[in-house]
């Protein structure tokens, strides 16, 4: 069932959210995070998280957009839930000023049209104000001004622009632009200001350096840009053509520093200097850093003839190129043999157009002949010898190639084929003998020929692991068997057919083995934690068996669980009888839980082949959110209580207490000097009856809320009843009364009548007080002390119990109550989803 839902969440930039996904279904689904709609900067949805949180630390505004949960266990449809998440941010405003730019002359601001326009990035859009000292600038209080957004803004909010036709006096003041989201996500309003004067004027610039700039490699070069005009003054930053500057680079007022510059840092560098007053100024220059590479040779033959070869007699052009910067000072020279060689009637040495074949020589050599066999080296270099040369040698002999084997290598044969494949396909099968309950198990494996090329001769070979068990040739059948005759625990492995051609083996793997399935852990148990003791907790374990039926029957499993932290195991076999269905829920519960320790457990099935593969989950403490009605204990031993809560109507408070903490001025001869175990540590609820408090105040405790469903929606039949125990301690002179009530749905306080009452003193010991109580809707019980004529009164509870079934003893006093169903049990199969949203800020 894919159930699809979306929903809208703001978030201050620079907080922290957490996105969890609450999930049903078994087997566990497995969950995965994505995104889309965001920007393109931001590589997320790229990827996925694989976990329960995703979790985002410092939220940037590319990271808004919508979030997909995706949970999925194979059964039905994946069931997907959907958040978009809008990041709030606002950025600091910025004021650029401008004229008009038909009026514009010398004096830039001296009667003359002036826009102030302010801009800040933000979501949500902004609302602006202006400001001319401390005077509220709106459209309409001043002839003199006009307030606007222009027609060319793509968003609404984008900018407001501040339009001071012909400057008058007062126009040369501070103006303040305010920026405001509304507040929204605390996000404070911002705040820029601008004095605009009779001297304002915008930015220019001077660079004191040549362009271009022709460097030797590893040089230090320094970029001086200065100011030459401009209020405000003007900020100085250089750019580079290639997007950043070198990381080595260093900036300080207007020079740009560049030590040890290498031919990568070669470009255009620009310096900018802007007040935000017109458009900012801008200057370039071009830094070359010289350098030779890719030095190559070919040789062409007579062209006036149709042949490949060089042959005495003919022409024959030998041509060098090289890649140079700057290629103006690029500079050729020819050595035969090491003697230098010049341009003559049968030898030329030409250099091609650069436009054409930038940094190409030739050197084209007259009807040859054997004196000109010989090594001719082409040498590159640039003026000032400051960059090392560059040197080609070609040698030209009777066995001159095409100049791509080099010499003194031996002759290389390559054997090939035109489309060559081997394409395989394999299937298994397993066999046991019916009605015998240790079968033994025959496993039969198949490796088939789909397309080979060259088809013969093949080979096969059969291995387990590194071990050779068969090996053979195709001859009139494309496939080949192995059978596992009786599969025994030194069989399990991996069986791999390698099938061999001429381009090599293609492979069929098989992974045989007789090992039971993983257990998968059930972890939407219906109340799976109990206490019983202060200290003390049970937990239920469920599971199911992955595919019981593919292997031998499961006798056993091996369950074992140790603190975590720890190294040792506790280990037990909990037996089997007879066979496990698909889908059946096993049940094992754990007993002796030390609270609030956490514990791995490890399950592992047992066949008669031996152990099979394990799962692992944690099991850990924690308080009761909802707690079930089938089971609930509360001891108080949390500062939550148990959820239960004060009374708001009442008059004072019950007090959660232990002997340990208790104040040295506590009143003597009444209350308890430890919890119903006899525990100082322990913790329990009481009322302290002295002053203020008077006779016939009340203190009301009420507990959560106990859902009741009815088993059958149709009809009411043996409606079950719930035993309400607790320990009730009554001792002093002054003893009042305690009351037990049960408030169901529908229900006001004062409408509930008592299950259980008591008054007086009843001796310095705890008593239990048992009540079967028969809700017909969900309800709570209540604990009501009222203080009776003095001091020495105290009245406490401890270890408060709710189960299903009648109470085993009779109860002590009258009992009301009314007939109720049990909860069901339900097993989720299908995947739900349910988002909770964290935010953080750090």
């Amino acid at each position: 069932e894919e159930r699809y839902s979306e929903r809208v969440y703001t978030i201050r930039e620079g907080e922290t959210l957490e996105l969890t996904c609450l999930v049903t279904g078994h087997p566990r689904p497995q969950i995965r995070w994505t995104k889309t709609a965001g920007s393109v900067s931001d590589r997320f949805q790229d990827s996925s998280v694989f976990n329960e949180t995703l979790h985002i630390a410092k939220i940037q505004r590319h990271q808004g957009g919508r979030y997909y949960c995706k949970a999925e266990n194979g059964l039905g449809s994946p069931a997907i839930k959907s958040m978009r998440v809008d990041v709030y941010y606002l950025d600091e405003p910025v004021v650029t000023v401008h004229q008009s730019i038909g009026e514009a002359k010398e004096q830039f601001y001296y009667e003359r049209t002036v826009f102030l326009r302010c801009v800040a990035n933000s979501n949500p859009p902004i609302r602006y104000s202006w400001y001319r000292g401390r005077d509220v600038l709106s459209q309409g209080s001043d002839k003199g001004v006009e307030i606007y957004e222009p027609f060319f803004t793509q968003l609404q909010g984008e900018t407001k622009i501040l339009k001071l036709k012909n400057l008058r006096p007062k126009d040369y003041a501070n103006y303040s632009c305010i920026a405001s989201v509304r507040n929204v996500c605390g996000i404070a309003d911002r705040r820029v200001v601008f004095r605009l004067t009779n001297k304002t004027a915008p930015a220019s610039i001077k660079l004191l350096v040549e362009d271009p700039i022709v460097v030797n490699p590893g040089q230090t070069v320094s970029l001086v840009c200065i100011s030459t005009g401009g209020e405000p003054a003007p900020s100085l930053a250089w750019t580079s053509g290639s997007g950043s500057l070198p990381e080595k680079s260093l900036m300080k007022e207007g020079v740009l520093t560049l030590p040890a510059i290498a031919s990568e840092d070669a470009g255009v560098y620009s310096c900018i200097a802007s007040n935000n007053v017109g458009n900012p100024a801008k200057k370039s220059t071009t830094i070359i850093v010289r350098a030779l590479k890719k030095g190559r040779f070919w040789i062409t033959p007579d062209p006036y003839h149709n042949d490949d070869n060089i042959q005495i007699g003919r022409e024959v052009k030998i041509s060098c190129q090289v890649e140079a910067t700057p290629p103006e000072e690029l500079q050729f020279s020819w050595l035969k043999n090491g003697r230098a060689l010049r341009s003559s009637e049968r030898m030329v040495i030409t250099q091609t157009d650069p436009d054409i074949s930038p940094g190409t020589t030739n050197l084209d050599i007259i009807d040859l002949k054997f004196t000109d066999f010989g090594t001719y080296t082409c040498v590159a270099a640039l003026r000032g010898g400051a960059i090392p040369e560059i040197s080609i040698d070609v040698n030209i002999s009777s066995t001159t190639g095409d100049g791509t084997t080099p010499g003194g290598m031996k002759t290389l044969i390559v054997k090939s084929y035109e489309n060559v494949t081997l394409k395989l396909v394999w299937t298994f099968f397993v066999f046991s003998s019916p009605g015998n309950r240790h079968s033994l198990y025959s496993v039969s494996m198949n490796c088939r020929v789909l397309r080979a090329h060259p088809s013969r001769v093949l080979r096969y070979e059969w291995r387990l692991g590194s071990r050779l068990l068969h090996a053979g040739t195709f001859d009139s059948r494309d496939d080949t068997d192995y059978i596992v005759r009786s599969l025994a625990r030194e069989g399990y492995g991996e069986y791999t057919c390698d099938v061999i051609n001429e381009v090599g083996p293609g492979r069929c793997t098989f992974l045989v083995t007789g090992k039971a399935y993983p257990p998968e852990f059930y972890y939407d148990t219906y109340s799976p934690l109990w206490q019983n003791r202060p200290r003390v907790y049970g937990y239920k374990l469920q599971w199911t068996q992955m595919n019981p039926s593919a292997v031998d029957r499961i006798m056993a499993y091996r369950l074992g669980i140790r603190q975590t932290g720890q190294q040792r195991w506790w280990e037990q076999e909990i037996p089997v009888e007879g066979n496990i269905q698909k889908g059946e829920l096993i049940t094992h519960n754990l007993t002796e839980l030390i609270r609030p320790e956490v514990y791995v457990v490890r399950l592992t099935p047992i066949t008669r082949f031996g152990e099979g593969d394990s799962s692992t989950r944690v099991v850990t403490y924690s308080a009761p959110i909802n707690p079930p009605l089938r089971e609930f204990h509360c001891s108080f031993e949390e500062d939550p209580i148990c959820m239960f809560t004060q009374d708001k109507n009442d008059d004072f408070d019950w007090t959660r207490h232990s002997a340990a903490t208790r104040d040295t001025k506590y009143t003597p001869n009444t209350g308890p000097s430890g919890d119903r175990s006899g525990s100082k540590q322990g913790f329990f609820m009481y009322i302290e009856t002295s002053r203020p408090r008077k006779d016939g105040d009340t203190a009301r405790l009420l507990s959560p809320k106990f859902n009741v469903a009815p088993k059958n929606p149709y009809s009411i039949t043996s409606p079950p009843a719930y035993c309400f125990s607790f320990y009730y301690h009554m001792y002093g002179k002054h003893i009042g009364t305690l009351n037990a009530f049960v408030k169901q749905k529908g229900q006001s306080t004062s409408d509930a009548s008592p299950v259980w009452s008591l008054s007086g003193n009843q001796g310095d010991r705890w008593r239990q007080a048992k009540i079967s109580i028969h809700p017909t809707a969900s309800f709570q019980v209540i604990f009501e002390g009222i203080r009776g004529p003095g001091i020495e009164g105290d009245i406490a509870i401890d270890d408060v119990t709710l189960e299903e079934g009648e109470c085993p003893d009779p109860p002590s006093n009258p009992i009301r109550g009314a007939a109720a169903h049990s909860v069901s049990s339900i097993w989720p199969l299908r995947v739900m989803l349910f988002f909770t949203v964290i935010i953080g800020q750090r």
